[in-house]
């Protein structure tokens, strides 16, 4: 399998009352116009699951995140984290989490869901002296909270899909829910997860004119024409085409392997980091030694 289909699968389209069009294996996006389209898969579902609480959810992502803990992908993130850490370098101050999903609703998504949550929490939490992945494996969830409420990176997340139950459940991670404008809390010294939310949204909505140091999600490209099928995406692709040229520029990319424990949750997912005023002047020299050696092969002896 080549590495451009990597973690690719069949999508299919859920459209909520709000203008958001989940993607049910994991994708998400909004409709820019409000509206959106009609989704052959019917409506999001919002029956929750029977019996369900913050704590059940809690365990239930206690759970993962032990299973996440010996994974090849979570030692890679390890890596990537660390390796910037231990030259303090990476500043963050808050982290915002776009379009996960609902983690409630009765479906079988919500697992996609937790999962991805997992990766989130455990990024952040190598942040912090006080570690919140290490919080959440406590056993009464409101320690969890109190454990929690002296952090020092802000966590913020939006989804249209969030129901109460998911906003309760988040709070004791010290994740605050937003109804909209999510993009404000993207500065520099950010921290931005998306997984999966569609470009033609994810690009013009939350990525323009921001420079978060780390970024953790689907891969940005200069050139969408080949998945500019709608109107919609169209009427998007000059503007995204441009914003994703300039986000490209000055950043390092790491494709991140395959989950195994769940196929649809993270595979095709990418680390960009923005490189560091040392990183970018090593890249200029390097640029320009290949110059430099041309020059002086073209330049006569005065024995010539």
């Amino acid at each position: 399998m080549s590495k451009k289909g990597r973690g690719r699968v069949k999508r299919k389209e859920v459209q909520s009352d709000d203008g958001w069009t989940v993607i049910t294996h994991g994708l998400a996006s909004i409709s820019l116009d409000g509206k959106g389209k009609e989704a052959d898969a019917g409506s999001l579902p919002t029956k929750i699951v029977e019996g369900l609480t913050a704590e059940k959810l809690l365990d239930d992502f206690r759970l993962l995140q032990e299973r996440w803990k010996d994974t090849l992908l979570a030692k890679q993130v390890q890596a990537i984290v660390e390796k910037r850490s231990a030259d303090s370098k990476w500043d963050v101050e808050e982290a915002v989490c776009i379009g996960i999903g609902s983690f409630s609703r009765d479906w079988a998504h919500r697992w996609r869901s937790l999962w991805q949550l997992v990766l989130f929490v455990d990024v952040v939490g190598r942040r912090m002296s006080s570690s919140l992945s290490l919080a959440c494996t406590r056993t009464d969830y409101r320690i969890v909270k109190d454990e929690n409420k002296d952090l020092k990176i802000q966590c913020f997340a939006q989804d249209p899909a969030f129901t109460p139950l998911d906003i309760e459940f988040l709070s004791h991670l010290s994740i605050t829910v937003l109804d909209s404008d999510l993009q404000t809390h993207i500065t520099s010294k950010s921290f931005v997860y998306s997984p999966f939310v569609d470009w033609f949204l994810l690009l013009p909505t939350f990525l323009k004119s921001k420079d978060p140091v780390l970024y953790v999600g689907n891969e940005i490209l200069d050139d969408y024409s080949v998945y500019a099928q709608t109107k919609e995406k169209k009427e998007r692709l000059e503007e995204c085409n441009e914003v994703g040229k300039k986000w490209i520029k000055g950043r390092e990319k790491v494709a991140l392997r395959e989950f195994e424990k769940h196929g649809n949750a993270l595979n095709g997912m990418v680390v960009y980091m923005r490189k560091g005023d040392e990183d970018a002047e090593k890249e200029d020299d390097t640029e320009a030694r290949p110059e430099e050696a041309h020059d002086k092969e073209k330049t006569p002896t005065e024995d010539t």
